[in-house]
């Protein structure tokens, strides 16, 4: 805790030496998400997205995903007369009620705050097989399940992994460091940690 009130104490002195204001994240602070589309990391940190209409995440079947490694589900935009067209190029997209983050297909957001947690699904080639019948060659899929954080600050996607941790985010809170590297079984702790994180520190913008 020592560490973390002398960080505070060096961040407030540096803000009243050079003049810096530092803001809140409007993200984080809002009482009311508004719905649309996030072009970009900025519109969804400043909780404004630019685009709104008739849209909506429309899954795809277990075959498309198993055969063609197509991505679990795609933001689709339905104009006046009913036609669906597929949202290219953004960011994320929210409902209204949550935040989905385009990283192979959309994802919702299971946790916001200084480091915003999500969970990629997927499919990936495994290896290949041979078909017995006419002995072609054919492939097997594999489910992906892959956890992901995203910096509220910077934008910068990381793999929620142990390396990870240590080397990118937990050196910003050093009683965090030295708690995880002592800690047993850190795979199971590392949602854990991020939680943690998020409570102990406050992010803020210049």
């Amino acid at each position: 805790m020592k560490t973390v009130l002398c960080f505070w104490s060096f961040l407030l002195i540096t803000i009243v030496a050079t003049g810096q204001t530092l803001k809140e994240v409007p993200i984080l602070e809002t009482q009311q998400l508004k719905k649309g589309l996030y072009r970009t990391f900025e519109e969804f940190q400043t909780n404004n997205p630019s685009e709104q209409g008739d849209l909506i995440i429309k899954n795809r079947s277990l075959a498309a995903q198993t055969y063609l490694l197509a991505h679990p589900n795609e933001l689709i935009f339905r104009d006046e007369s009913g036609q669906e067209h597929k949202v290219k190029n953004f960011w994320g997209y929210c409902d209204g009620k949550n935040i989905y983050i385009h990283d192979n297909g959309l994802n919702r957001l299971d946790a916001t705050g200084y480091y915003c947690l999500y969970t990629l699904h997927g499919m990936q080639p495994s290896r290949n097989y041979i078909n017995q019948a006419d002995m072609t060659v054919n492939s097997l899929s594999a489910p992906m399940v892959i956890h992901k954080v995203v910096n509220i600050v910077t934008g910068k996607i990381l793999e929620l992994s142990a390396y990870n941790l240590k080397k990118y985010i937990l050196p910003q809170d050093n009683d965090l460091l030295v708690d995880f590297r002592t800690a047993k079984e850190k795979k199971e702790l590392l949602e854990n940690y991020i939680c943690r994180f998020n409570q102990r520190n406050k992010p803020f913008l210049q």
